[in-house]
């Protein structure tokens, strides 16, 4: 079990949380806030207990998110070493990478897919949950890819 604790989280609820042994999440697309520099959801701040999300299904695909960022926040995703051709790969290399024991990837994300494969847009009526994974969209390259980052990052099991 994973404990959504996003949002206005307080010190009850993260009590409650570690006294059942929850781990809670972080959000990479969250971490790179200019003026939030101190949330849990900063790369640099994470902790190996949490499951760190690339995004949450209220999130637009990481391709979508990325080339929709202001310049203070690309500024800082540059900075953590993301950028090239397909920077979602970077992102998604940078989340494996990462301190947090358990990570989600999204299909959309490994399928470079912009912001017409996002999952949900809170607050807007229709055409919501319409995205699906069609047979065959995820093929051996996208694996051997994954694989690579997976090694890489220290993550495949013995």
């Amino acid at each position: 079990m994973i404990a959504e604790d996003l949002g206005v989280i307080t010190p009850a609820v993260t009590r409650l949380r570690e006294s059942l042994g929850l781990p809670g999440m972080v959000v990479l697309q969250w971490g790179f806030n200019a003026g939030e520099r101190e949330s849990v959801h900063v790369p640099a701040r994470y902790r190996a207990d949490p499951v760190l999300y690339t995004g949450t299904h209220d999130n637009d695909t990481l391709r979508g998110w990325y080339e929709s960022l202001p310049p203070s926040s690309l500024e800082l995703v540059r900075a953590s070493g993301v950028g090239g051709r397909e920077p979602w790969w970077g992102l998604m290399e940078l989340a494996l990478s990462s301190k947090p024991r358990l990570c989600m990837l999204q299909a959309q994300d490994v399928l470079g897919l912009g912001s017409e494969a996002r999952m949900n847009m809170p607050g807007v009526a229709g055409g919501q949950w319409r995205w699906r994974l069609a047979r065959g969209q995820l093929t051996a390259a996208h694996a051997r890819r994954l694989r690579r980052l997976t090694a890489a990052a220290g993550r495949l099991a013995s």
